[in-house]
């Protein structure tokens, strides 16, 4: 008999496609989680409050706010020069002594990070100024108060369309929801 030895040689297992077609499924799978993650963490979602117990125990002074400003017959007009930004409120209500500044909100409907607050300074006209730092269009949510004699509040939603006009006049008026 012949005892014919036949060698077989086998490459080792790192030199293969399959062991390392198999690993990169589940190694691509963490990579695009922790990608996802990463992703996630620097675009975090500002629509959210963080501290919104408070602000829903502050739904009862709000809505005092509103009915203040219904019981003064408030109602305010505002100019807005969008070439320069300045700001001019000229308010009417019956008020027993007139503010002596307003503040004009401007909140912006999906990025908090956009939300303007502006001091409005009563001028020798009996109407109250203030300068927007950068110009304004699109959908804004507008609330103007005081502190003076009461606290109260007017607010109505505005959309500003830049491309045609460079002067807008708003009326804000008691019991509008916008």
């Amino acid at each position: 008999m012949n005892s014919h030895h036949t060698q077989t040689t086998e490459e080792p297992w790192y030199k293969q496609f399959w062991p390392w077609f198999i690993f990169l499924l589940p190694a691509s799978v963490v990579v695009a989680g922790v990608v996802t993650v990463i992703i996630a963490f620097n675009n975090a979602d500002s629509l959210v409050a963080d501290d919104y117990y408070k602000k829903g125990l502050g739904i009862n002074q709000t809505l005092a706010e509103d009915s203040a400003a219904t019981d003064l017959a408030a109602t305010a007009t505002i100019e807005i020069d969008a070439l320069t930004g300045e700001v001019r409120v000229q308010l009417s209500g019956e008020f027993s002594v007139p503010p002596k500044d307003l503040v004009l909100e401007w909140i912006h409907p999906t990025s908090q990070q956009q939300d303007i607050s502006m001091s409005l300074q009563a001028t020798p006209t009996k109407a109250y100024g203030g300068q927007l730092k950068s110009s304004v269009s699109g959908r804004w949510y507008l609330e103007l108060s005081s502190q003076q004699p009461v606290a109260w509040r007017l607010k109505s939603e505005v959309i500003l369309d830049a491309a045609n006009s460079d002067r807008y006049q708003l009326k804000l008026t008691s019991g509008a929801e916008g």
